[in-house]
């Protein structure tokens, strides 16, 4: 099995079971993709939807294994996660503050569908200074910024949530 099949059923087996516990409840929106089939430097790609909750995967050529997981209910939710293999344990949190901006600049240039995300990047960079990993930072009335990482030898993961309160 590989790497993006393995994520990806653990991805939709956590949806799957995150989405049981909730209670029913009916929703006008549902999550459309951010991406799809077919794009430059996208390898492999899958996007599966739960009622308000969805979960995309993309593989691009770069080695990267990216998910969006999104909820649009009561709040909206976007989480970025963008794993690498390889140990970046000894990377500084600045180096995951300008890899985030560097990342969705990457993924801004696929069509012009996603060219809204240099605008986040561009956030980010504005205002990395004041930014710290793990930390939900509000960078336009109601809307929430949160950068961070989560570290193993093996692999790295970079997240990035999009949240509107």
């Amino acid at each position: 099995m590989r790497i993006f099949d393995t994520y990806s059923l653990i991805g939709l087996l956590l949806l799957a079971v995150f989405a049981a516990c909730q209670n029913k409840q009916s929703c006008k929106f549902k999550p459309t993709p951010v991406f799809e089939k077919g794009l430059p430097h996208v390898t492999d790609y899958n996007f599966e939807v739960q009622g308000s909750q969805s979960l995309e995967s993309l593989l691009l050529d770069r080695g990267i294994l990216l998910e969006i997981s999104q909820e649009v209910c009561d709040q909206t939710r976007q989480e970025y996660r963008f794993m690498v293999q390889g140990d970046y344990s000894a990377q500084p949190d600045s180096f995951w503050l300008k890899e985030a901006s560097r990342q969705l600049v990457f993924l801004s240039s696929f069509s012009e569908k996603q060219a809204p995300l240099k605008a986040w990047a561009d956030i980010i960079e504005q205002r990395r200074s004041e930014m710290h990993l793990g930390e939900d930072r509000e960078v336009q009335p109601g809307i929430f910024l949160r950068v961070d990482r989560v570290l193993n030898p093996q692999q790295a993961t970079l997240m990035l949530v999009f949240s509107q309160q």
